[in-house]
């Protein structure tokens, strides 16, 4: 029952009680007295005490209904500041950790592959069949030894007045053996003669002019030690510088070197082609051992494996 009812009441009974009395002297002050104090002292505590409860029990639902939607966005909020973090640290840094973990494992297996390859190249080009030196008539000089590497060493009294040559036949390409002596551009180190011959040590003055065999002032043939035929300018150079100085003999017929009965013949009976070399003072080898090592190139460009000898000058 609300304030107002309560009060609506009071103020009924408070009339019967005067209709009741009539209008003498004596009735009006008890009914003022009864009715005044019943009239007004619940009124204002009535109204005051018993709505407080109401109104305050009334915003409750709607708080309580209201906290869902807080309690909602609190707890999404909570956890989505707090996870947000922790997500995005455990994303990255696994990520991280496998990308800079690949690329060492992928690289070691690429290595020996580029490390194969140049070993791999199959040397198709001509057959070195005969290689050695003669003395000044064309007459084979025999080796008798071998060094530690089981080259062949040709003794010789003096570095120059002998013969140096060198045949050989088709190799697995089955190509001819190339026979350009003097294939040289400058600064192109690519072009190359077919016979491929030098020197672990300078020849003569030893110097780095292409082919200057010429008088009055013919110049030596520079070294190449160790052993390279790469497409190097001053590999290049100094090969055409040897190559172009020698002779080419396709016949064995007309060979330059001869037996000791004095017959004309390749130094072996299944070479087709022979390149030979009068060593004169311009090329002379200095005393001791010289490494000659030596290739040739097919008519396609490709090369044979390396021969070599040791020439071992003796006295002056």
């Amino acid at each position: 029952m609300s304030w107002r009812v309560r009060l609506t009441g009071l103020v009924a009974l408070a009339n019967v009680a005067a209709c009741s009395s009539g209008g003498g002297s004596g009735g009006t002050p008890d009914v003022s007295s009864t009715v005044t104090p019943t009239v007004t002292a619940p009124a204002p505590a009535t109204p005051t005490n018993t709505p407080l409860p109401t109104h305050t029990a009334t915003p409750l639902p709607s708080a309580t209904a209201s906290p869902t939607s807080t309690t909602t966005a609190t707890a999404s909020a909570t956890p989505t500041s707090t996870n947000l973090p922790t997500a995005t640290m455990d994303a990255v840094v696994p990520t991280q950790t496998l990308t800079a973990t690949t690329p060492p494992t992928s690289t070691p297996s690429l290595v020996p592959p580029s490390t194969l390859t140049p070993t791999a190249t199959p040397e198709v080009g001509p057959v070195i069949t005969a290689f050695g030196i003669a003395d000044n008539n064309g007459t084979f000089i025999v080796s008798n030894q071998t060094d530690s590497l089981n080259r062949p060493i040709f003794v010789h009294q003096g570095g120059a007045d002998f013969i140096i040559f060198v045949e050989g036949r088709p190799g697995p390409s089955r190509l001819r053996v190339g026979t350009d002596l003097l294939n040289s551009v400058p600064f192109d180190p690519r072009r190359q003669p077919d016979l491929q011959i030098e020197s672990s040590a300078d020849l003569g003055t030893g110097t780095s002019a292409v082919c200057d065999k010429d008088l009055p002032t013919p110049g030596g043939v520079p070294a190449i030690e160790p052993p390279d035929f790469g497409p190097l300018q001053p590999v290049s150079d100094a090969l055409n510088d040897f190559s172009c100085r020698f002779k080419l003999f396709s016949e064995t017929d007309f060979a330059c070197t001869q037996d000791r009965s004095g017959n004309y013949v390749f130094g072996s009976a299944g070479s087709t082609v022979q390149f030979c070399i009068l060593v004169n003072s311009a090329l002379t080898f200095p005393a001791g051992d010289t490494v000659l090592s030596a290739r040739l190139l097919d008519t396609a460009g490709q090369a044979g494996p390396m021969a070599q000898i040791v020439v071992r000058v003796q006295g002056g």
